[in-house]
């Protein structure tokens, strides 16, 4: 039910039915803020495809070769 609608009981029988729907709405969004808050801080599975582990080869291979170019750039300059 919303906040803002008015609900008249006839009986106990009503009463105790409405709050047993209500404590299943706050035990189901319990779980679903439960899960929720878990998959914030859970680590993203790693991926062991080919195609992953040639893609961070290359990413390597290419850092290191522009290190290497960039320290070879300086030391001509300043080799003096």
């Amino acid at each position: 039910m919303d906040g803002d609608t008015i609900v008249k009981y006839s009986s106990l029988s009503d009463i105790r039915h409405q709050k047993e729907m209500a404590l299943a709405k706050i035990k189901a969004n319990n779980k679903e803020i439960g899960f929720l808050w878990k998959s914030i801080f859970e680590k993203p599975k790693k991926s062991n495809t080919p195609q992953f582990t040639f893609s961070n080869v290359m990413k390597t291979g290419i850092g290191v070769f522009d290190a290497l170019l960039f320290a070879w750039k300086m030391y001509r300059k300043f080799k003096r």
